[in-house]
């Protein structure tokens, strides 16, 4: 047999739905397993009205079960005569049994009296009205309101209760609403109810599919009927529709019944820039836009109303004025933006706080631009100074513009597009691309002018939020710097950009007045490196390698993927494990001494393998040359780092032969300069193996 719950509410947000329906499956799952009652499969559906879960082959009872109850210590069965004593006897009736039934364990706290209890299973009809209303009062959303004297915080007034077993109505009630098995049709068809004979899954999505208006109960139904009425409309007029999966999400979740209108609008609000014009269709009015085949803006729409109606022509009109007035705002906005410009706009920057403490959006302008100019000299990219100058000093201009006032999201995007109006078609990319990379994976700025001024502007706004202690704890990050971080790490190793973190962060920081005070700069290392960590994997690599490479912060990112690549390559070896194993034992042994010399006299040698392991390190030495110092490719650090293996043999026999703690303070202290010599070459030439 099956049980169906549905909780009919008000029209609950989009945004609420998701997250509703998933609570609703694991909440039910949770309180069946809690009373003890089997099932088959737990479904949850259903629309911005109507919330749903049916259970599959729910058993009829819930399971007997026997658990053991812990009582008084043994001592207390029996009194001397033999009886059970007041204790015991009082403990077994409290159980149910009779006291003959005790039984004594032993615990690791001596032995006590226990009570073997069978609980037996109730009916699963007596057992749905608790677990039905705890299901509805268990829900959570992200607002509340209150709406009914008992006080009840839902996301929506409640205002219908369905409760079936099998065909059986389970009768309880939440917030003055009584369970029934009536539902009810789409919001703009009446108030006629729909009689739900039973709970069946299948039955109950035919039921309301087969109305008059068709409701579509199935979350995956809808959004196939929602791709299909939109794509349709589209191909009517010889086009495409852009199927945003954000906005497709959205409206499944705001419809019961998809039907996509289709209109044209004006052929002058072409004239405004694409993003500009889907950016009003989508997030202001929930319309897709057409395309053609190479996704050029096509003068037409698509609007979504719930259920088919009569006067289709009338409700295309009512949608068209919509649209047509939002556009003209748009139009309105961007002339007004023209007439400004850019320079305008970041004058207008010095009455906008960036934070408190750090300044003007002016004064990071201004930052920006000094420290993309020095990239570009870093860099060595003199020629593409002017057009990096101008997009860093303008990058934040359009914060100031009506456009970006009303649509945040095109921050960046409207800068690049007034760039190239006033003849600045040079800059224009980098400053659309600003923000670039909007999530720690998406693509980064397509153009090298692009990358070196979004990677200034994120470097200065994690070392100004740095600088003040501004610093990401736990799930709190208001100002999204784990992101500007990971596209700081991406921007510099995707691009090969020969510049480390700490010369871009010191020079970030030199930028800030002097007086700012620093409360938390040297946070930043340890910050960029997890992030660092995470990209390398993300590219492939065992993140914990990264902690060998000591000097990863001094590096460009792409030399330290280098080594991180040559040190994975060669750490599996048999020679090289053997290498590891006794590099760390000579650093052990040096933790131990404290301060020691490197200072290495052969005279105090006195057996021959101490001169081995000495003649070893000057062999490798004059064999590398410079090549130690001057590697950059993962070749060059492997041919470092196989001249590791020399020290196998020389090593096992060192620590065969050789007491390092002699008797002797010399000799003593030359051995420990001999190991210190060789910690160096193993821990500080290219990486700290030891860390491996």
């Amino acid at each position: 047999m099956n049980a169906l719950l549905e909780i009919g509410v008000e029209h609950l947000p989009a945004r609420f739905m998701a997250p509703a329906l998933k609570q609703l499956e694991t909440l039910t799952a949770q309180l069946l397993d809690e009373k003890r009652i089997t099932y088959q499969a737990v479904y949850a559906f259903g629309t911005y009205r109507r919330l749903v879960v049916v259970v599959e082959d729910i058993a009829d009872k819930s399971a007997d079960v026997q658990k053991e109850v812990k009582g008084p210590p043994a001592k207390l069965l029996k009194d001397a005569a033999g009886n059970f004593t007041p204790q015991s006897a009082g403990f077994a009736q409290k159980n149910g049994i009779a006291p003959e039934k005790l039984t004594v364990v032993e615990t690791d706290k001596g032995p006590f009296i226990y009570a073997v209890v069978k609980i037996k299973g109730e009916k699963t009809a007596k057992l749905l009205p608790e677990i039905f209303t705890r299901i509805v009062t268990g829900l959570e959303f992200a607002k509340n309101m209150v709406w009914e004297e008992s006080g009840l915080r839902y996301g929506r007034p409640i205002r219908s209760l369905i409760g079936l077993y099998g065909g059986k109505i389970i009768k309880f009630s939440v917030a003055g609403v009584e369970s029934g098995r009536n539902t009810y049709p789409l919001s703009s068809f009446g108030r006629k109810p729909i009689k739900v004979e039973k709970a069946d899954k299948a039955y109950y999505t035919e039921l309301l599919r087969s109305q008059p208006q068709p409701v579509l109960a199935s979350p995956e139904e809808r959004k196939e009927a929602l791709v299909k009425t939109v794509s349709n409309e589209a191909k009517i007029r010889g086009y495409r529709a852009d199927l945003d999966p954000e906005l497709v999400e959205e409206t499944v979740w705001f419809t019961e019944h998809p039907v996509a209108v289709g209109g044209d609008f004006e052929l002058k609000f072409l004239t405004l820039p694409k993003d500009l014009i889907t950016t009003v269709l989508k997030k202001q009015i929930k319309m897709f836009p057409v395309t053609d085949e190479q996704g050029q803006l096509q003068p037409y729409f698509i609007a979504v109303r719930d259920g088919i109606s009569v006067n289709q022509n009338e409700v295309r009109d009512g949608f068209k004025k919509v649209m047509s007035a939002r556009l003209s705002d748009a139009v309105f906005f961007f002339e007004n933006d023209k007439k400004e410009g850019l320079e305008k706009f970041k004058e207008k920057l010095k009455n906008i706080l960036f934070l408190e403490g750090l300044g003007s959006m002016f004064d990071k302008s201004e930052r920006t631009q000094k420290l993309a100019g020095w990239l570009c000299d870093k860099l060595g990219q003199t020629a593409l100074k002017p057009a990096v100058d101008y997009a860093a000093s303008h990058a934040y201009a359009d914060l100031a513009s009506h456009v970006v006032y009303e649509f945040p999201e095109l921050q960046g995007y409207m800068g690049g597009q007034y760039a190239a109006l006033e003849g600045r078609k040079d800059a224009a990319k980098a400053m659309e691309e600003f923000y670039f990379p909007l999530t720690s994976a998406s693509a980064l700025p397509s153009t090298e002018e692009g990358c070196i001024v979004s990677l200034a502007g994120k470097m200065d706004t994690l070392v100004g939020n740095f600088l003040i202690g501004q610093i990401p704890t736990g799930s709190e990050d208001p100002f999204a710097l784990r992101r500007q971080a990971f596209a700081v790490v991406r921007i510099l190793l995707e691009k090969g950009m020969n510049a480390s973190l700490k010369e871009l962060a010191e020079k970030s920081a030199s930028l800030y007045p002097a007086q700012t005070a620093d409360k938390g700069l040297k946070e930043l290392p340890g910050f960029l490196f997890q992030r660092l960590a995470l990209v390398l994997e993300q590219r492939g690599h065992n993140a914990a390698t990264l902690n060998a490479v000591s000097n990863w912060y001094e590096l460009p990112l792409g030399q330290v993927e280098a080594l991180v690549s040559a040190l994975e390559a060669v750490k599996t070896g048999e020679e090289f494990a053997s290498v590891l194993e006794a590099a760390k034992r000579v650093s052990n042994i040096l933790k131990k001494a404290g301060d020691v010399s490197e200072n290495v006299d052969e005279k105090l040698f006195e057996l021959p393998a101490e001169k081995a392991l000495y003649d070893k390190i000057h062999e490798v030495d004059s064999s590398l040359g410079c090549a130690v110092n001057t590697a950059k490719t993962k070749e060059e650090y492997l041919r470092v780092l196989k001249t590791y293996g020399a020290f196998k043999e020389p090593l096992e026999n060192f620590f065969k032969d050789v007491m390092v703690n002699a008797d002797d303070p010399a000799v003593r202290q030359n051995r420990l300069a001999l190991l210190a010599r060789v910690r160096r070459y193993l821990t500080q030439t290219v990486a700290d193996i030891t860390n491996l």
